[in-house]
């Protein structure tokens, strides 16, 4: 059991975390009712603390021999999912907006992450798989152990 007599200091990239704020949330989104979850969460944390949300959907890229146009429809089909949860966002008053990289889920996650400077990545326990590359059962799991920043798992 934690308790504050036996927890002196517990750090995130050097910093103690009784000063930790969280200003930009990474929300790892693909539809299904565990990114439903880690949506609400993420809704709650921002707007408790003022921070922004980026909603991250990856979309797998094929084969080498995969025409471009299929490509495009997997790309379109991820950003519509997502812009939702973008729309659901802002209409709770949060600063929101969506990034559609192409590639594995839980490599590109870890990639916005670094890039946007995150302080929290919020993701659902289990994706849906239905629509090619979007988040699956094993990437919250991959970037629990792999993240640099802390990470809420959505049940």
């Amino acid at each position: 059991m934690c308790s504050a007599a036996n927890v002196h200091i517990i750090r995130e990239k050097g910093r103690a975390m009784n000063d930790w704020v969280v200003k930009t949330i990474v929300l790892g989104y693909d539809g299904s009712e565990g990114a439903n979850r880690a949506l609400e969460l993420a809704a709650h944390i921002a707007r408790r603390d003022g921070a922004r949300v980026v909603v991250v959907s990856a979309y797998q890229l094929g084969s080498p021999d995969t025409d471009g146009y299929k490509w495009a429809r997997l790309r379109d089909e991820a950003a519509e999912v997502a812009q939702k949860a973008v729309d659901d966002l802002q209409a709770v008053g949060v600063e929101a907006e969506l990034e559609v990289p192409g590639g594995v889920a839980e490599t590109v996650l870890l990639e916005v992450v670094e890039s946007r400077e995150a302080d929290l990545i919020v993701v659902g326990r289990r994706g849906q798989g239905l629509i090619a590359g979007l988040l699956l059962g094993s990437t919250s799991e991959y970037v629990v152990r792999r993240a640099e920043v802390p990470v809420l798992v959505a049940h």
